[in-house]
């Protein structure tokens, strides 16, 4: 896990079929952040509940590596760029290095 600074992200679209063996990605980011669920939703200036895990990417990083963060269910419906608030962890959302690691 780490936390990262202000950077511009995006929703990964696609990806409401993937699952993985936590049981949703709301469990498999508190499993692998080793925090409860945080209340609000991750996206900076959203107050609104965390429902769900989001698949997200950054968008300019140079690198394609996928993240779980905590998300509203509109949040998780954006197409723009947002930013995430300063105390948000990033999971990886890569089963390979987390649930499904030998």
């Amino acid at each position: 896990t780490m936390i990262i600074a202000a950077r511009k992200w995006k929703n990964k679209g696609g990806t409401s079929q993937r699952s993985c063996s936590c049981g949703s990605w709301k469990q498999h980011w508190m499993k692998f952040s080793g925090q409860t669920r945080p209340n609000e939703c991750s996206i900076l200036d959203c107050h609104q509940k965390a429902t769900l895990g989001a698949h997200i990417y950054c968008t300019n990083s140079g690198s394609h590596d996928e993240y779980i963060v905590p998300a509203c269910d509109s949040c998780n419906k954006l197409t723009e760029e947002f930013y995430l608030k300063k105390s948000v962890t990033l999971v990886p959302a890569s089963k390979q290095k987390t649930c499904d690691k030998p």
